[in-house]
């Protein structure tokens, strides 16, 4: 699997996460994005696309496959690894995966300077690995099945 190297995070997302994340934080996030390179296997974060179209993110990793979320939160931890907090569809297994070469970017915080504390999130955009599956789409949240809550 090839896996492209980003040198300069700071050309990925909208203009004002440069301006938004100071030096300390550029820093921490350039550290982060050498670790999250070298993991070779699907990450948090990283989009899927289905058959029928739908682009969703890998959300939660059960191990043999990954249950997919059209939005939520994305927490980038120190590792290198993602971390989701919200609503999640079924799971696709991991064989019906392929690589593509398209980038797209993710959205991710982490902590102000690496402190956690309430209020302290920094938001940005990273280049996240696009993968196709020849797998249903079996989703839920971003179609009519969440209706029933807009009445």
């Amino acid at each position: 699997m090839e896996i492209k190297m980003y040198k300069d995070v700071d050309t990925w997302g909208p203009v004002h996460d440069k301006e938004y994340l100071d030096e300390i934080d550029r820093a921490i996030l350039k550290k982060i994005m050498v670790l999250r390179q070298n993991i070779q296997r699907p990450r948090c974060g990283d989009f899927l696309r289905f058959p029928t179209g739908e682009l969703e993110r890998l959300s939660h990793d059960w191990g043999d496959g990954y249950q997919t979320s059209p939005s939520g939160s994305f927490y980038l931890s120190p590792s290198g690894n993602g971390s989701f907090s919200g609503g999640l569809n079924p799971s696709t297994h991991y064989d019906k995966f392929e690589l593509t070469s398209e980038i797209l970017p993710g959205k991710f915080w982490f902590f102000h300077h690496g402190f956690p504390g309430a209020g302290r999130g920094v938001y940005f955009s990273i280049p996240c690995r696009v993968y196709r599956t020849t797998a249903p789409y079996t989703g839920f949240l971003g179609g009519k099945g969440l209706s029933w809550l807009q009445r």
